[in-house]
């Protein structure tokens, strides 16, 4: 009974989602012809419309950044800082970071900044690290597990997609959205 009240809530609510996005588009005979030209009589009343004349070039305003605030590092932060710039110049290399919490990540290294890198520890998901978070310098890992996860979540996310394709196609057929 209760698989079926799921299978129920999955099935109905993208069909009521599809059908409430379909019916809410406008028909075009719903939808009258703008006006887009001016008559003469109307063109010769803008001037008394905007008595200040508009400027002939508008400067482009430049965006100011505020400076960021300079944190002076450890000399043990110094040394994580260089053995995470060695490590970053390989673009595929797998990394352990050991955090003070206990936790390890394992990683590929995406971004290097002066208080810290860019960790990506999943196919979409990335983690900022400062240095001053590390309990020890990254050191380099095959991580072949990890690969292969990692492998195993592309092939899923892929088939997944490829899956959904023919189910949202019937499902824009059966509502009338898409046409035979």
């Amino acid at each position: 009974m209760n698989c079926s009240n799921r299978l129920r809530a999955v099935v109905l609510f993208p069909i009521l989602f599809v059908t409430a996005a379909a019916r809410a588009q406008s028909q075009t005979d719903e939808i009258g012809p703008l006006p887009t030209t001016l008559t003469a009589g109307q063109l010769q009343l803008m001037p008394q419309l905007s008595p200040v004349a508009p400027p002939e070039h508008p400067q482009p305003r430049s965006r100011r950044r505020l400076p960021r605030p300079v944190l002076p590092l450890t000399p043990e932060e110094i040394s994580y800082r260089e053995a995470v710039r060695k490590l970053g110049v390989h673009k595929h290399q797998f990394v352990h970071c050991e955090l003070p919490n206990g936790k390890v990540r394992t990683g590929v290294i995406t971004s290097i900044r002066d208080d810290g890198f860019t960790l990506k520890d999943g196919i979409l998901i990335a983690q900022w690290i400062p240095y001053s978070d590390l309990k020890a310098a990254p050191r380099p890992v095959a991580a072949v597990g990890t690969r292969i996860g990692q492998g195993f979540k592309w092939t899923g996310l892929v088939a997944g997609c490829i899956a959904a394709v023919p189910l949202v196609v019937v499902l824009l057929v059966f509502t009338g959205v898409l046409a035979d």
